[in-house]
């Protein structure tokens, strides 16, 4: 084998070999993540690192999924062109959006909002058809959407194919990410510290805040009506404080702060879940030793050849 074609063999053998280890200790990883992390229920979660289990849940209006026109709370989707030229086909993705719209998970103690930027989303409802156009045209029928590429709805000359994942409001839901209960922190605020955001946007509209308390009209606010002006911020924070502590609380999972952390969701069963990322474990595994041995074979053929 001349020597340029050695190198670039052996380059793309060292690359695969490199990328499945690497591939493969994740999907591991994470197959690992999902069994041995304990389920927490939303009322009770610590906050930090948290797996929750669930259902989907509608809050508000459902989203419109854009290819397919099915209401849902999240969508993702690809349109691919077929090209050919000469001995050489393949599919080439023209566009790509996700949705970027929350969506909740529900337990049996609470509600919690998904923020599923940068999450890894695996989703049970998959739909996989064909057309002529760069943009489908019309909706699909149910017994159309496949995900074979000869299929009864693709036929030849149907030159996109439009990929279309959904998570609708029923799905089981296993979420693994960071979870943070009341994000604006007001709930874990103290009356004094309550008293103290309270004094400042009061002084902000200073001429109110004399004419309110002034009581001697003398322009200014004295020691005597400063403690009242103290006194009044110090009930009104108790009393922001109550409707506070009545409202609901409000729980959000979202993507892991720390960058070594996966963030995980799935409307699969939990088992299925880890069950795939294993099967990916050792597809990659198999990958790696694949190459591996490639390269091996190609360094001992020109060492010892």
């Amino acid at each position: 084998m001349p020597a340029p074609e050695f190198a670039v063999w052996l380059t793309i053998a060292c690359a695969v070999s490199l990328f499945s280890l690497k591939k493969g200790h994740r999907q591991f990883k994470r197959a690992r993540l999902i069994e041995d992390m304990p389920t927490s229920k939303i009322r009770s979660a610590s906050q930090g690192y948290t797996e929750l289990v669930g259902v989907a849940e509608l809050q508000g209006h459902p989203q419109l999924a854009p290819l397919s026109n099915t209401l849902c709370l999240w969508w993702r989707y690809t349109i691919e062109k077929y090209q050919s030229s000469g001995k050489s086909s393949h599919w080439v993705t023209v566009e790509k959006r996700v949705c970027g719209q929350p969506f909740y998970l529900r337990d049996s103690t609470g509600i919690c909002q998904i923020d599923a930027t940068g999450a890894d989303i695996s989703c049970k409802h998959r739909h996989v058809w064909y057309g002529s156009t760069p943009k489908p045209i019309g909706t699909p029928k149910p017994g159309a959407l496949t995900s074979g590429f000869f299929s009864l709805n693709s036929g030849f000359g149907r030159r996109y194919r439009y990929s279309e994942y959904l998570i609708l409001e029923g799905d089981p839901l296993y979420t693994l990410g960071e979870f943070i209960t009341d994000s604006t922190g007001q709930r874990a605020l103290s009356p004094q510290q309550l008293r103290g955001d309270i004094l400042r946007a009061w002084k902000a509209d200073f001429s109110s805040l004399l004419e309110k308390f002034d009581h001697n009209g003398d322009g200014e606010l004295d020691l005597r009506e400063w403690q009242i002006v103290q006194d009044a911020a110090l009930q009104e924070a108790h009393r922001q404080q109550r409707e506070l502590v009545q409202q609901p609380a409000q729980h959000l999972l979202t993507k892991p702060r720390h960058q070594g952390l996966p963030f995980i969701i799935g409307s699969d069963e939990q088992q299925q879940l880890s069950s795939r990322f294993r099967r990916g474990a050792v597809l990659y595994s198999g990958g790696f030793l694949l190459a591996g041995s490639l390269a091996s074979w190609l360094l001992g053929s020109r060492l010892f050849g």
